[in-house]
């Protein structure tokens, strides 16, 4: 796992589903003390308004715990998810991603990690 092979720092998209079940993956880790921090790279301010209370709540839980919050567009715009993702991978030094085989944004950037010479790890088919 990532952990085990030194890192300590962990990116979350913020998206409903695997994004934010690994922040709140990230925060046990913390809650049992290991060294770890997590940034939350939200698309835009207020992007969990749509969703279920649900996961509005674990949204917000997530935020309230992060070390770092970076919110890449003020706004919705067409591009944000876009610009999200190509953040998050010039800010990192492995992407793990879990990917159906589909086009869309984890192949996107799946293939812009890899032609910036930024590992990839994944489950899934590719």
């Amino acid at each position: 796992n990532a952990f085990e092979d030194g890192f300590n720092v962990f990116i979350s998209g913020m998206s409903r589903g695997v994004d934010i079940i690994a922040a709140e993956i990230v925060i046990d880790m913390k809650n049992r003390g290991l060294p770890v921090k997590l940034i939350c790279a939200s698309p835009y301010r207020n992007f969990e308004s749509k969703w279920n209370i649900i996961w509005q709540s674990r949204y917000n839980a997530v935020l309230s715990a992060a070390d770092l919050v970076r919110y890449i567009c003020e706004d919705y715009e067409t591009s944000c998810f876009f610009k999200r993702n190509r953040w998050m991978v010039d800010h990192c030094a492995r992407v793990i991603a879990v990917y159906d085989g589909k086009g869309g944004g984890t192949k996107l950037t799946i293939d812009y990690a890899r032609n910036r010479n930024v590992p990839v790890a994944f489950t899934g088919a590719y």
